[in-house]
């Protein structure tokens, strides 16, 4: 299992008791992902799936098999998920409510939206990516050609943040940039 810790990114001023551990572990069988997060501010309106999770305080994984799509899973601090398959932004299909109820998430924080804190919190969030999720890939996982990138951001949240693992360079905040996807 590898440990990463998340930098913040594009903010003039650093957001203060903001910090971010992922241990993340792939194996044939499923993906694993461990975050340890801290926050000035905590938000938590969307649940389900596929709704706009990163305007919560949300963790995300974007993975590719090096084939030049990426899969991108945003999961918010109480479990919704987002996920979709594309080759870049704009050209990207959802995966489906059955497809994503496999996706295993426990949060301290429990699962059920309850609005906006704003005080520090902290709190984990383990994500377990079984492989009959990436459908796209003949339900594998090649564990010698993923890429990716880890993301933490928060768009609504009282103190917005963007964080990630490897650099990205670009004006505004923007995750789907799989030309900085490094080995994972």
């Amino acid at each position: 299992m590898n440990i990463y810790f998340l930098k913040q990114i594009w903010s003039k001023i650093p957001a203060e008791n903001l910090s971010v551990a992922c241990f993340f572990q792939a194996d044939s069988d499923a993906l694993h992902a461990l975050f340890n997060i801290t926050e000035p501010s905590v938000r938590a309106e969307n649940s389900g799936f596929n709704r706009n999770v990163w305007e919560d305080s949300c963790a995300e994984l974007f993975l590719s098999f090096g084939n030049g799509f990426y899969y991108n899973f945003e999961i918010n601090c109480i479990g919704g998920i987002l996920a979709q398959y594309g080759k870049n932004r704009y050209e990207r299909e959802n995966l489906s409510p059955k497809i994503l109820k496999t996706i295993e998430v426990v949060s301290t924080l429990g699962s059920q939206p309850f609005g906006v804190v704003r005080e520090k919190r902290a709190y984990r969030l383990k994500v377990t990516i079984p492989k009959k999720v990436f459908v796209f890939d003949g339900c594998k996982i090649d564990t010698m050609s993923l890429i990716g990138n880890i993301y933490k951001c928060a768009d609504k949240s009282p103190t917005p943040h963007y964080m990630t693992l490897f650099d990205i360079i670009s004006e505004k905040p923007d995750f789907h940039r799989p030309e900085f996807f490094k080995k994972l």
